[in-house]
């Protein structure tokens, strides 16, 4: 028996929606996954800090924390990419193929792309606050040995001075990477997002 061309055409939208359902589905693990991933961040920073601050010698142990952030940080911002990539199919593959678009979409992303900037950087950390506690507790952990050191006034002689200013050092490296990392993830953007943007009131 074969379907009228009316009843396909009409039925052409409900593969896509059910692709959209489960791309949709995709977002919310990956935004949960980042979650668990910065909560890990804190609970493990956390437990470190209480450790090492009941004693002095202690200290130098919270440089654990700049090497776990910046793994943790690649696991965050890759959630992100992926976030982004499937959003973006979202919009340019599935979008035209549903009869009159599929509206929360064109409503979530209304006004949120926007030229590269400062700007737009401050709005990336105002909607994704948590992405700012990867740098934010290893320059604490990375300041706070850093004064032990200072307080502690070792010897260039001393045999732990050497490999303890390697691993501080270290350990300010994987922060600015991390940092930059974060950066050129608020800054990633496709050709199609510039095409779609148009600036506020030109509707």
């Amino acid at each position: 028996m074969r379907i009228p061309f009316s009843r396909r055409s009409d039925d052409a939208h409900l593969g896509p929606l059910a692709e959209y359902t489960a791309l949709r589905a995709e977002i919310s693990r990956l935004m949960a996954q980042q979650w668990k991933v910065t909560a890990f961040l804190i609970t493990t920073s956390g437990a470190v800090f209480g450790f090492a601050f009941t004693s002095a010698g202690r200290l130098p142990l919270l440089l654990i924390i700049p090497f776990s952030s910046n793994i943790l940080a690649s696991q965050w911002v890759g959630c992100h990419q992926l976030i982004e990539r499937v959003s973006l199919y979202i919009r340019t593959e599935l979008d035209p193929h549903v009869p009159g678009g599929i509206g929360y979409e064109k409503w979530l992303r209304r006004g949120a792309v926007e030229p590269i900037g400062v700007r737009r950087l401050l709005r990336q950390a105002q909607t994704s606050p948590t992405v700012l506690a990867f740098p934010a507790l290893a320059v604490l952990a990375l300041g706070t040995v850093a004064w032990w050191f200072l307080l502690q006034r070792h010897a260039w002689s001393d045999p732990a001075f050497a490999p303890g200013l390697a691993a501080w050092a270290i350990g300010v490296v994987l922060t600015v990477l991390s940092l930059r990392l974060i950066w050129l993830a608020a800054k990633r953007r496709t050709v199609a997002d510039y095409l779609r943007w148009q600036p506020p009131g030109t509707n």
